[in-house]
């Protein structure tokens, strides 16, 4: 039964109309974004969907604002999704960064070359499979957080064997890693480095 994610996304949506709770919500996000574009290899030519924007999209925003790429931000929630486009029209930031209503697992997705799939976004299998049809074969990055063990059964599990996948590690309470995996036509190749 999963209790954390209905509880963020309350909080999400009560506080998105603020500016200040919208930072300092981010705040311990920095690091985790900083490595995440690291090992990404996130660049200003890139398009970039973030998977499970939700109503406060910091991922979105933080990307935006650290490489200059052009955003897409995804959520099935109608009710976020316009906390969302409000929170980054408010930023001045609608011309990199769209939101848009969409179910990552099942819906067509605009092409881009990363995706960043937020912890709570699920299934992620069924995601991981959805976007292998919108990153290209050749160059595409998907990158996972994944939930620290024993929080499986609240955000999910992912089947995909990222053990020897490239990844990056992160303190937070609820994820301890985020896994990068580079599709390739038929097979999943992954890295073997670690971003501190």
């Amino acid at each position: 039964m999963s209790i954390i994610k209905p509880f963020v996304a309350r909080l999400e949506r009560r506080w998105a109309g603020s500016r200040a709770f919208f930072f300092c919500y981010a705040l311990p996000y920095r690091g985790v974004v900083r490595r995440e574009v690291k090992l990404a290899r996130i660049g200003t030519d890139d398009h970039v969907l973030a998977i499970g924007c939700g109503a406060l999209p910091f991922t979105a925003v933080l990307v935006a604002r650290m490489t200059g790429a052009r955003i897409t931000a995804v959520d099935f929630d109608p009710v976020a999704v316009t906390d969302a486009r409000r929170v980054i029209e408010r930023l001045g930031l609608g011309k990199r960064i769209t939101v848009i209503e969409a179910d990552a697992a099942r819906d067509p997705l605009p092409a881009a070359e990363v995706a960043l799939v937020a912890l709570q976004a699920a299934p992620k299998d069924s995601i991981h499979h959805n976007l292998l049809r919108s990153l290209p074969a050749s160059r595409g990055r998907a990158l996972y957080r994944l939930p620290r063990r024993g929080l499986e059964g609240e955000y999910g599990s992912f089947s995909l064997d990222a053990r020897g996948c490239a990844c990056a590690r992160h303190r937070m309470p609820t994820f301890d890693r985020s896994v990068l995996i580079e599709p390739a036509p038929g097979a999943l190749t992954p890295g073997v480095r670690t971003v501190a």
